[in-house]
């Protein structure tokens, strides 16, 4: 086991029992300073990270893209849809989806 691995499982231990970093230290006989380094380090790292992107799947309906009423379906994880006129401008279409995002 690696030592990002072993020091994970002795945090998640330390977040079940409700244990401070002395006791973990104790238990574990990992320095407590360097387990509070290690739970810094992994929650930086769990706020820095790029989120997924939202998009799965493009479809584009049975309407040709230049017919009057034609519309694009787009399918974001979970299987949620939105279909939007396909003459939608990009900003609004970026507000519809972060719009969905927050649902």
């Amino acid at each position: 086991m690696d030592r990002r691995t072993e020091v994970e499982r002795w945090l998640a231990l330390r977040d079940r029992e409700h244990l401070t970093y002395l006791e973990l230290s104790q238990r574990s006989g990992i320095p407590a300073n360097t387990l509070t380094h290690w739970a810094w380090r992994l929650r930086r790292e769990r706020l820095v990270q790029p989120a997924a992107p939202a998009f799965v799947e493009l479809v584009q309906t049975a309407s040709p893209p230049n017919e009057s009423g034609s519309r694009v379906e787009i399918i974001l994880r979970g299987e949620r849809r939105v279909v939007v006129d396909a003459s939608i401008d990009a900003d609004a279409l970026v507000r519809v989806l972060a719009a969905v995002d927050r649902c």
